[in-house]
């Protein structure tokens, strides 16, 4: 909207600041809301001066576009942060950008392993601490916003992850696991207990969206198991992913689907 210089986006920003606040103000009583309320204010500042500047230009270039769009993880994830340091000690925020570096390829930028894993290893340091940061976003070697793409949330848990060499990852989403085929087009579709890196990675690539190739592959790396959990079923054990070939009957784990796609056969006739 601001790039088609349509000022009605000075309403949608406020939009966004007003509904993060109301989950601060139901989270927080009045005398513990003061640090978050400066956070998402700070916050609302420098979006709309991003914003305002491009609606003067009427442009959007990717590099601001991920600048843009970093703003609804850092919001959230403060809050979460510090909703979590009311019931516990040593609850620390990390600010995502700081620590997992890029490429400059804005939109789906490419992680610096090298640099990112020991950005983390020093940064998370307290065996006891807990530690809240937002994922999809990082930075490049100049400090500019990036962001991971697709999945880039998930991906951010693989990295961390794997770079503390964890005993498990755990992702959390909406479904019971990664199931044996769509629930809306199958209705005996079912979850599935276990399955192997390559099933998990081959099943993602032809239309499974409950995970997305780039999160396994940190996890295949230092070969760290990972689970896939549903938020909303909190007691189901959910899909757990190794390097284990499972021990079951179902020589078939799943069947994958993509809508929407048309395949054009051409032969050159001799």
């Amino acid at each position: 909207m601001a790039e088609a210089g349509n000022e009605a986006f000075r309403e949608k920003a406020d939009d966004i600041y007003y509904r993060h606040r109301q989950v601060a103000e139901a989270l927080f009583a009045s005398q513990e809301i003061g640090k978050v309320r400066t956070f998402l204010k700070d916050q609302k500042q420098d979006l709309e001066n991003l914003l305002h500047g491009i609606f003067l230009i009427k442009e959007l270039s990717p590099r601001v576009l991920d600048c843009v769009m970093g703003y609804g993880e850092m919001m959230s994830s403060f809050i979460v942060a510090q909703y979590i340091a009311k019931f516990f000690a040593d609850v620390e925020f990390i600010d995502s950008r700081q620590v997992i570096k890029t490429d400059s390829e804005f939109g789906s930028a490419r992680v610096d392993f090298e640099t990112t894993d020991a950005n983390l290893l020093q940064t998370i340091d307290k065996p006891q601490g807990i530690y809240v940061m937002g994922g999809f976003i990082a930075s490049n070697d100049r400090d500019v916003t990036t962001t991971l793409g697709r999945g880039g949330s998930d991906y951010t848990a693989a990295i961390v992850g794997a770079a503390l060499e964890a005993e498990e990852i755990e992702i959390w989403t909406d479904v019971d696991g990664v199931m044996t085929a769509d629930p809306r087009k199958v209705k005996k579709a079912f979850s599935l207990s276990e399955m192997t890196y390559e099933e998990a990675m081959e099943m993602s690539h032809f239309g499974a969206k409950v995970i997305h190739p780039p999160t396994v592959q940190p996890a295949l790396d230092k070969e760290i198991p990972l689970r896939i959990r549903n938020t909303f079923n909190p007691d189901f054990s959910g899909t757990l992913i190794t390097s284990a070939i499972p021990r079951d009957n179902y020589p078939v784990k799943g069947i994958t689907s993509i809508s929407d796609i048309t395949l054009v056969t051409v032969q050159v006739a001799a």
